[in-house]
């Protein structure tokens, strides 16, 4: 059964709308909770980077982008964080609208 005959089904079962909006609720603050966790595994992460060539995550990945740091494998596993990191920040944001 996919993800649109489920919600068929929930707006069958449980035809009080609020009851389908605390059940989604509920949903949305599970994966809300989880990519926070994430958020917080990939600064760690990056903070190590940071660290160890004393460089802020953000100022590295402009400079990487433009092709003034070369192709060291540690420069695409951080600019690959760093990648992540916006990407989970933006659904970060938009479940936060959600809930």
């Amino acid at each position: 059964m996919d993800a649109l005959s489920k919600l068929e089904l929930l707006k069958e079962t449980y035809p009080a709308r609020s009851e389908i909006d605390k059940i989604l609720g509920k949903l949305l603050a599970i994966s809300l909770s989880q990519y926070r966790l994430r958020l917080k595994r990939y600064e760690q992460d990056m903070r190590e980077f940071d660290r160890r060539y004393e460089m802020n995550s953000e100022n590295f990945y402009q400079r990487f982008e433009a092709g003034e740091l070369g192709d060291e494998i540690d420069f695409f596993e951080w600019s690959s964080l760093y990648e992540l990191r916006q990407d989970i920040l933006n659904k970060i944001h938009q479940l936060e609208l959600a809930v």
